[in-house]
């Protein structure tokens, strides 16, 4: 793969909330713990733990604990025919669940995954927005707590990068447009140049 290719994969590789509704296989979702799994680590203390959640009624069990899009106001998150088909949820040590270190080892592992599933033609989304009884209904060993849940499916939502400036009165707000489109300003690269 050369750069182009990777800044395409890069670009394709997006925070998407809607998918088709199929399930996405524990094989697969395996194979994104695994390309994570080589990802750096803080001095390679590889502390991260996964959690795979396969199948109908995990993935509506995990569904049910999670908020979206919190810029979206009128928007509850996907539907029933759009939710993810499998999740990996990130878990760290409880006593290591705010080190900044170990924070930045979860993103990393985060978008690996994120740019592993793409490359796979799935589609993520990096979600924070969980509530307490997360850990609960994964059967979480008492000691780790999940940091991250990464959402994973068949994408269906379009979604458009744009300059900043294109985005008009919403700024660094990302919308929606009436025909469904999920629009993203970013940044030029000489606006983050310092």
């Amino acid at each position: 793969m050369d750069g182009q290719e990777f800044e395409g994969l890069a670009a394709s590789s997006r925070s998407f909330r809607r998918y088709d509704g199929s399930l996405v296989e524990e094989d697969a979702l395996r194979s994104l713990v695994a390309a994570a799994r080589l990802a750096p680590s803080g001095n390679n203390k590889q502390v991260l733990r996964f959690r795979l959640v396969a199948g109908a009624p995990a993935c509506a069990t995990t569904f049910s604990h999670l908020g979206w899009a919190a810029l979206l106001k009128d928007w509850d998150g996907p539907t029933a025919g759009e939710r993810p088909g499998g999740y990996v949820v990130i878990c760290l040590p409880k006593k290591l669940a705010t080190n900044p270190i170990r924070l930045m080892d979860t993103g990393i592992a985060a978008q690996t995954m994120a740019l592993a599933a793409r490359a796979r033609g799935l589609g993520c989304c990096m979600l924070r927005n969980f509530d307490a009884a997360l850990a609960a209904d994964l059967a979480l060993p008492d000691d780790l707590t999940p940091v991250l849940v990464l959402a994973v499916g068949v994408p269906v939502e379009h979604v458009v990068l744009e300059d900043v400036g294109a985005s008009g009165e919403h700024g660094l707000a990302y919308w929606r447009e009436t025909d469904g489109s999920h629009h993203v300003p970013k940044l030029s690269v000489g606006e983050l140049l310092v």
